[in-house]
């Protein structure tokens, strides 16, 4: 059950595995899900390895390869291509 105290909201485990059940349906990256959600991915990624089970008890994800191709021109200075990963994390590179 979610309460604020002290203007931060506290919410239970159960809080926690169903904003964790919407974020694994909804498709979207962590950093995408937590700012729509208006929540830290920080505390996100706490529940998450609190909640869910242990890497060695689940399937390894398949791995495909994927083709990527810039749309654009590189900027100077910047990236050539950013992905972001289901996780959140940025993958950078420079061309």
């Amino acid at each position: 059950m979610e309460s604020k105290t002290n203007g931060r909201m506290h919410r239970s485990a159960g809080d926690w595995q169903e904003i964790l059940n919407r974020f694994t349906s909804s498709g979207r990256s962590l950093a995408a899900f937590c700012r729509a959600e208006g929540i830290s991915r920080s505390t996100l990624d706490v529940w998450r390895r609190k909640l869910q089970p242990k890497a060695s008890s689940r399937k390894p994800a398949r791995r495909e390869f994927v083709e990527v191709t810039p749309v654009s021109e590189p900027m100077l200075g910047g990236w050539t291509v950013e992905i972001e990963l289901p996780d959140g994390r940025l993958a950078r590179f420079r061309c």
